[in-house]
């Protein structure tokens, strides 16, 4: 049996479910946040083996976390970071040409 925990938020009924911890000193950040904001309090469950842990975060990411359109733009970011780079690099040439 592996024990994890997690925070819940008492104010946000809504919000996404947390992921499970279930190592120092992380569960100790968990309690550390619940005691002093007061707007918190830390969720216990027992799973039977890591893959069980790692099975329900798994869940909770694909379902709360990576689903949402908060986090559709990223490969929209990354390829225009790739553009961005190589136009500075280009900048940087074209400086270097002309100074010298």
């Amino acid at each position: 049996m592996l024990r994890a925990y997690r925070l819940i938020y008492l104010h946000s009924p809504g919000a996404p479910p947390t992921l499970w911890e279930w190592e120092q000193p992380w569960i100790h950040h968990l309690i550390v946040n619940a005691r002093s904001f007061k707007t918190t309090r830390v969720e216990q469950r027992y799973f039977q083996d890591r893959d069980d842990l790692a099975g329900e975060n798994t869940r909770i990411w694909e379902e709360h976390y990576r689903s949402r359109p908060l986090y559709d733009h990223i490969e929209t970011w990354q390829r225009w970071l790739g553009e961005y780079r190589q136009l500075i690099m280009e900048v940087q040439e074209l400086y270097e040409t002309h100074t010298t």
